[in-house]
C-alpha cells in the first residue's frame, strides 16, 4: 500500500539532478506541489520532463505537467550562508514502487466513483455477497463488456471482519483495459467518458477518484503472480480535482434511464454503456459540455446559458438540415434571375439573387427545434417536454444573441425567470438528444422524465 498521505507535507529527495536535494511534497485535491532546497550550490530542475521524487515513506512520486520557478536565494552575510529553493507545481502525480516515465504506457486503469453505489447495486449479487465470507467471482463481477479498443468492467470489492460473514466494507471498482496501451496524458479521456455515462444516468456531475494505473494487463498480472512472483503492484494517480457539493436528492434512481438492480436492467445498462463508449470520439465535445452543465446546476448565469447553447450546437444529431435541396435552389434562382432580366435589371444582380435564395436554404430555428422535439417525442412520448418547449428554446437563442453583443442582466424578475426557464429548456433538449440513440428499455423511457435534467425544466416557473 502507498503511504503518501493526501494533504499532508512529506519530506522528499529529488532523483533527477544527481545531487539528492531534499524538500517537501504535498499531494491534495487542491494542489500538487514540491519545494526543493539546496544549501550549497545553485540548481535548476527542468519542469518540461517528469520530475522524480522519493518520499520519506519510500514511495516514488513522478510529477507530470509541471510549472517550475527559477530557484530563489536567501542569504546572510555573517557568517556567509546561502539557501536555494525551487517551487514545483504539477497537474498530476503518479505514485508507486518505481518512476512513471514519459515512455511508460498504461494497459489497465481502475477507479472509483463517489455516489454511484445505488446506480450499480445489483440486488441478487449483493445478497450473495452478504451471505458468504468468500463470495464467488460471478457475484463480485457486475459486468465485463467490449467497446471499440476497450474492455469495460465494473465489480465489487469487500473486506470482512472476524465476527460476521457479512462484509465489513463494500465498494465499487470500475476498470478499463486497453487493447493498445495509452500514454499517461491519454488514458484519462476514456475514464472521463466512462464516468460521463454514470453522470448521464443520474443527471449530476460525478468524478473519478482513487485512480490506479498499471503497465500490465489482467492476464499479465496473473502470469506474474503464478510464474515468477515479480509483480510489484500498480501506481496511484493524483490530480487537482477539488470535490464539489452534490445535491443528495438528485441520486434518486427514479429518473435514471438505466440502472443495475436486476439482470434485465443490468443488460440494458451494459448495452447503453457500449454505445456510449463507441461513439465517444464523435461525441466527446458533447459529453464534456454535458458534464459542465451538470456542474453549473446551482448557478444562474450567462455562462450556463452559453454552455447549454454550445452543448446543443456540438450535439451531432442536432445539426441543422436543409429546408431546400440544391436542385430546388438552382431552379428558384434561375426563375428569379430570368424574371429580373425581363424587368430590365442588369446581369450583375444575378449573383446577388442566388446568394439571397441560398440564405433561406437552411431550416429556421423554429423548424429545427420542432423537428428535434418530434424525434424526441417519438421515442419518449408526447409531453416529455412542455407544449411550449419550442417557444422556450427559441427564446434561449435570443438570449444567447443578446449576450453575444452586449452585457446582459435581467431587467426584472419576469425576465430572470424567463432566462432560467430558457436555459433549462436547452439543457433538457440536449440531455434527451444524448439519450435518443441509446437502447434504453421501456421502464427507463418512462423514468427519464424524472431525471434532474428534464425534471428541473418541467417544474421551473416561467
Amino acid at each position: 500500500m502507498l503511504s503518501v498521505e493526501r494533504g499532508k507535507p512529506v519530506h522528499c529527495v529529488e532523483m533527477v539532478t544527481g545531487k539528492n536535494l531534499t524538500g517537501t511534497l504535498v499531494l491534495s485535491d487542491e494542489r500538487i506541489c514540491a519545494q526543493i532546497y539546496s544549501y550549497d550550490d545553485f540548481f535548476q530542475i527542468d519542469g518540461e520532463l517528469p520530475i522524480i521524487l522519493r518520499s520519506e515513506t519510500n514511495d516514488i512520486v513522478t510529477l507530470h505537467s509541471n510549472l517550475t520557478t527559477v530557484p530563489g536565494t536567501t542569504f546572510r552575510s555573517e557568517p556567509p550562508r546561502r539557501t536555494f529553493r525551487q517551487d514545483i507545481t504539477s497537474y498530476l502525480a503518479v505514485v508507486g514502487h518505481d518512476p512513471w516515465t514519459a515512455e511508460d504506457r498504461i494497459k489497465r486503469v481502475t477507479f472509483r466513483v463517489k455516489h454511484s453505489q445505488k446506480l450499480m447495486r445489483h440486488e441478487a449479487k449483493m445478497k450473495a455477497i452478504g451471505r458468504s465470507r468468500f463470495p464467488d467471482e460471478e457475484h463480485l463481477t457486475i459486468f465485463t463488456d467490449r467497446a471499440e479498443g476497450l474492455t469495460l468492467k465494473a465489480g465489487y470489492s469487500a473486506t470482512y471482519g472476524m465476527e460476521f460473514d457479512a462484509p465489513r466494507d463494500l465498494w465499487l471498482v470500475f476498470e478499463i483495459e486497453f487493447d493498445e496501451p495509452r500514454r499517461i496524458e491519454e488514458y484519462i479521456l476514456h475514464v472521463w467518458d466512462y464516468v460521463g455515462f454514470l453522470s448521464f444516468c443520474l443527471g449530476t456531475k460525478l468524478k473519478p477518484s482513487e485512480i490506479r494505473v498499471d503497465r500490465l494487463s489482467t492476464e499479465e498480472i496473473k502470469f506474474a503472480f503464478q510464474k515468477n512472483q515479480t509483480y510489484f503492484g500498480d501506481h496511484a494517480v493524483h490530480y487537482i480535482w477539488p470535490d464539489a457539493e452534490v445535491d443528495a436528492h438528485d441520486f434518486w434512481l427514479g429518473g435514471a434511464p438505466v440502472h443495475s438492480w436486476d439482470d434485465n436492467e443490468l443488460s440494458s445498462l451494459r448495452a447503453c454503456l457500449v454505445v456510449w463508449m463507441n461513439r465517444a470520439t464523435r461525441w466527446k465535445k458533447c459529453y464534456a459540455l454535458m458534464t459542465t452543465s451538470f456542474g453549473l446546476k446551482n448557478v444562474i448565469s450567462v455562462e450556463r446559458l452559453i454552455n447549454a447553447c454550445r452543448w446543443f450546437e456540438d450535439t451531432p444529431i442536432a445539426q441543422s438540415k436543409d429546408a431546400l435541396s440544391d436542385d430546388d435552389i438552382d431552379a428558384i434562382s434561375d426563375t428569379a434571375t430570368q424574371k429580373a432580366l425581363e424587368l430590365g435589371y442588369p446581369p450583375r444582380i444575378c449573383k446577388r439573387i442566388k446568394g439571397a435564395i441560398k440564405r433561406i436554404k437552411a431550416e429556421t430555428a423554429k423548424e429545427r427545434f420542432t423537428r428535434l422535439l418530434g424525434m424526441i417525442e417519438m421515442k419518449f412520448g408526447t409531453g416529455i417536454l412542455p407544449k411550449d418547449a419550442v417557444e422556450h428554446l427559441e427564446r434561449a437563442t435570443q438570449f444567447r444573441g443578446k449576450i453575444a453583443h452586449s452585457h446582459f442582466t435581467p431587467k426584472n424578475d419576469t425576465e430572470a425567470r424567463a432566462f432560467l426557464k430558457s436555459t433549462l429548456a436547452m439543457e433538457a433538449l440536449c440531455y434527451l438528444l444524448l439519450a435518443l440513440d441509446l437502447p434504453i428499455p421501456e421502464p427507463g423511457i418512462k423514468r427519464i422524465a424524472a431525471n434532474p435534467s428534464v425534471r428541473d425544466y418541467r417544474l421551473a416557473y416561467d
